[in-house]
């Protein structure tokens, strides 16, 4: 069997590697895989044909500097598939480029397999329809994500997260202030400068003596200088030492806000990019009233967000000095955090993930 990857970016190479690594447990014949990822899907024997640190980018003025580049990367991998001629298209997350590629490969009678879902309950149902074209099966990471498709027209499957099961509950954590700015250039350099100073306002009240600051050793290095020269921050790599070895947390929005939530970590979402992006995020986005996407699958505010002009190290600063210096408030706000883990599902999602592809694929090749 073949079966040609789209995964763009680090997260999606991830959980590509994760759906991949079932499959070759659940399927006794021979596996093929090849196209667009990164290390995580090459350690599982894929063979990568087009690196995706070539091509994460974000924010709208920057994915319109790239049209060019996404253009080729898009002509190359249609030729892919008619020279390998795959049993079906995995895609995985990425939703602009991948939804192009997945219309004109089903339109050419490919099965095509999309997995996580893209956000489209927040940026407006009317964009459903593409996906109708895009896709046969989408495999969902969030409950609710299942009957907002099927409502519309999309067969879709709800998976659960990887989260929640690599994630166990704590009971002890570290003293430290968490700083996770992200996995990609843009984000650190907008957040990681306001969290820095966030830090140092802590630091010289006294009130907390260090910071775990997450890297990505995908990013090149000079993107942390700043970091390096204050005094008590400590470098790690990825979030797992920082959460567990924090009381409090800075956490940008994304599913970073969920690792911070079932670390059981209180935290403060930040969210930073241009006026341009910004004034475009706002007027596209509809339907949804938060940002963090932890607070998102709660349904209700579970940690406070600064959002663009509101991010300053000030009001970072005020927001996390009660959850050091009052155990009660901390406590509570740790509390908040179990709706988080509540909303994510049972299971094994990368073998229920696996094995829906597999039961899709049989039923394909019958009809």
């Amino acid at each position: 069997m073949k079966i040609l990857v789209s995964a763009g970016e680090v997260s999606g190479d991830q959980r590509a590697a994760e759906v991949i690594g079932a499959l070759k447990k659940l399927h006794n014949g021979d596996l093929k895989f090849f196209g667009l990822g990164g290390g995580r899907l090459a350690s599982e024997g894929v063979e990568i044909t087009h690196h995706l640190n070539d091509y994460a980018v974000m924010g709208f003025v920057e994915i319109l500097r790239s049209l060019g580049k996404f253009h080729k990367l898009e002509k190359e991998l249609k030729a892919l598939c008619i020279e390998e001629k795959p049993d079906c298209i995995l895609l995985v997350d990425y939703p602009g480029f991948n939804m192009r590629l997945g219309r004109w490969a089903k339109k050419r009678g490919i099965p095509v397999v999309h997995y996580v879902a893209p956000q489209m309950w927040a940026w407006g149902a009317w964009r459903v329809r593409k996906l109708r074209k895009s896709t046969d099966i989408l495999l969902t990471l969030f409950a609710f994500e299942e009957p907002f498709f099927r409502k519309r027209g999309v067969n879709a499957v709800f998976t659960g997260h990887h989260l929640k099961k690599i994630i166990p509950r704590q009971k002890e954590h570290g003293d430290a202030l968490g700083l996770l700015p992200g996995s990609r250039a843009q984000e650190v350099e907008k957040l990681l400068p306001e969290m820095l100073q966030a830090f140092v306002l802590l630091r010289d009240k006294g009130i907390v003596e260090n910071a775990l600051l997450a890297v990505s050793d995908h990013l090149e290095k000079n993107v942390y200088e700043e970091a390096e020269k204050t005094r008590g921050v400590q470098l790690q790599n990825g979030t797992e030492k920082v959460l567990t070895g924090s009381k409090a947390a800075l956490v940008c929005s994304g599913t970073a806000t969920l690792e911070a939530a079932l670390y059981g970590v209180p935290f403060v979402v930040c969210y930073k990019t241009s006026a341009l992006n910004y004034s475009l995020a706002k007027f596209l986005v509809k339907g949804v009233e938060r940002i963090g996407l932890a607070n998102i699958i709660a349904g209700v505010d579970v940690v406070p967000e600064l959002i663009q002009e509101d991010l300053t190290p000030d009001r970072m600063q005020k927001l996390l000095e009660p959850l050091f210096c009052d155990h009660t408030y901390a406590e509570a706000a740790g509390k908040k955090l179990e709706l988080v883990r509540d909303a994510l599902g049972d299971g094994d999602p990368a073998g229920n993930a696996a094995a829906e592809i597999i039961k899709f694929l049989m039923n394909s090749h019958e009809s």
